[in-house]
């Protein structure tokens, strides 16, 4: 196994050199000193494994405190500093154990989780899927293992507690995950059912996990899980699982069916068409009768010529692709403004005084939803798919990047302001129900606040599209400084939730933002778009 696993750290060290050279040479300057021999310098790439395995573990510590810093460490202080009604170290390990235990271990199977690199190895190398399998599964866990204490011993030790503890919680969430890699397992081989794929069912335990994990932070009053996992007993619990877990996984003899299931749908380099085809069946599916030619005749494209034109034929054929996630979201923004109201009139009635909500409540979460339910990412992908897969290899199409971006950036931000209205529309429903504190003033806040976000948001993910251009062919996302640049958006999502200010000044740095935002967009997709909007 050792040899394998050789050969693994050989194929990710080698994608890692080769992911950086492709991306330093898209760099301005830096980039043309880059020759495309570099790739096939064997022996650089072997005195470099031992720094990218290096830079690859050391990523691994730092990735940890990272994730527990900002969703766990960060969020309990804040709250701490609000209320006293828990103890901090007892929420840390509250809040870690729900997100860590409970949604990770539902949400992430190494076993069943598709990868470019396991494609490789055991579908172009002709690796043993079994030795494949059992190699990676202990090189993960030991690193796993490994990184945690020392980020879980930091964490720990800074709420006043011990090292102990801080080891009890890493061999415990080792132990639970390598248990919830063979359950996994075993519930594909029963049923065939590989339920990372599950995507209703993987939201629904995040949603509830996340809740359930953020919930003592806002009620003085809520169970809690971390008293538990401060004792011995359920941390031996958990050893015990996971190390019986590890044993079978190692006995186990049916690798090649889940590594088959993983990989079908995976970056299958000899058959792109049928990826492509696959694809097609499902996120950006259109109809026929989008097709038809007396529905084409309906669609008003009288006075629109060049790139006007082609956007309206676009959005005509495939009206069905481009309506149905703005449909979905405007469903679910209206069911929670209408059950959340008969919610708040029905405990109202029977406990009055009960609640007491506030408008100005509601503003340090609009960022998180709005993320959520914005129209952006399906409809570059839709965009990209059905159209520019094709038309940014030609020369022309790409110098007019900033003309059809603009075209595109109407079209998206009346989608979303649709959005925003009914969402609006619902949480003032719901404050007014609750029978808060509602006031004209903040009412007005609310609502430049979510159309400030809708606009941000639209801007956000169409200046990603047409300065990083994610997509390679087979719809996967690749350029990791795409990634880099949403990562900032998403934390500052984050951490709106427990860095309250006045609705008044949330809604005019949302405004600024959004009006800087469109101006940084606009002229960066002028200036650079014609180089950065092509075909991966």
């Amino acid at each position: 196994m050792l040899k394998v696993l050789s050969t693994l750290l050989a194929i990710r060290t080698s994608s890692a050199f080769n992911l950086f050279f492709y991306y330093v040479q898209r760099l301005p300057l830096l980039g043309k000193m880059v020759k495309n021999s570099v790739y096939a310098r064997l022996e650089l790439k072997r005195t470099a494994a031992v720094f990218v395995i290096a830079v690859l573990l050391l990523w691994s510590v730092i990735s940890k405190l990272l994730y527990l810093y900002l969703l766990v460490y960060l969020p309990i202080t804040a709250a701490s500093e609000r209320s006293n009604a828990h103890e901090p170290l007892e929420l840390f390990i509250h809040v870690f154990v729900l997100i860590s235990l409970l949604v990770a271990g539902v949400s992430s199977a190494n076993v069943l989780e598709p990868k470019r690199e396991k494609y490789v190895a055991v579908k172009l190398m002709r690796m043993s899927p079994t030795l494949y399998m059992k190699a990676a599964l202990s090189y993960r866990y030991v690193v796993f293992l490994a990184s945690y204490l020392p980020a879980l011993t930091v964490f720990v030790l800074l709420l006043q507690g011990t090292v102990l503890q801080a080891v009890m919680l890493a061999v415990s969430v080792t132990g639970w995950r390598v248990l919830c890699e063979y359950l996994h397992l075993k519930l594909y081989e029963k049923t065939g059912v590989v339920l990372v794929k599950q995507v209703a069912v993987v939201w629904l335990v995040i949603i509830a996990g996340y809740t359930a994990g953020y919930l003592p932070l806002f009620l003085e009053k809520a169970p809690m899980a971390g008293p538990i996992f401060t004792h011995g007993l359920p941390v031996l619990a958990l050893a015990v699982l996971g190390a019986s877990a590890a044993v079978l996984l190692a006995r186990y003899r049916q690798y090649r069916e889940a590594v088959d299931a993983a990989t079908k749908r995976d970056d299958p380099y000899l058959n792109v068409r049928g990826m492509i085809a696959d694809a097609n069946k499902t996120s950006v599916q259109a109809r026929e009768s989008d097709y038809a030619e007396e529905t084409m005749r309906r669609e008003p494209f009288e006075g629109k010529k060049g790139y006007a034109y082609l956007n309206a034929i676009f959005f005509a054929r495939h009206r069905s692709l481009i309506r149905r996630p703005v449909y979905k979201r405007l469903a679910i923004a209206a069911a929670a403004g209408i059950i959340g109201s008969i919610a708040m009139l029905v405990i109202g009635r029977m406990q009055p005084g009960l609640l007491q909500l506030e408008l100005a409540m509601v503003f340090p979460i609009l960022p998180i939803a709005m993320s959520l339910l914005t129209v952006g990412e399906t409809m570059c992908r839709a965009m990209f798919y059905h159209c520019d897969i094709s038309l940014t290899r030609y020369s022309f199409y790409r110098r007019a990047a900033y003309e059809h971006f603009l075209i595109r950036l109407r079209r998206m931000i009346g989608q979303n302001l649709l959005i925003a209205a009914v969402l609006g529309g619902a949480l003032t429903l719901i404050a007014f129900a609750a029978g808060g504190d509602i006031g004209l003033l903040h009412v007005v806040l609310l609502w430049i606040s979510i159309a400030s976000l809708a606009v941000f948001f639209t801007i956000h993910h169409l200046f990603l599209y047409y300065i990083f251009q994610p997509y390679s062919t087979d719809l996967n996302m690749k350029n990791p400084l795409y990634f880099i640049v949403s990562m900032p958006v998403s934390a500052a999502c984050g951490f709106a939730v427990f860095f309250r200010v006045s609705p008044a000044a949330f809604a005019s740095v949302v405004l600024s933002i959004a009006i800087i935002y469109f101006v940084v967009a606009a002229l960066s997709v002028r200036k650079y778009a014609h180089n950065t909007f092509r075909v991966k």
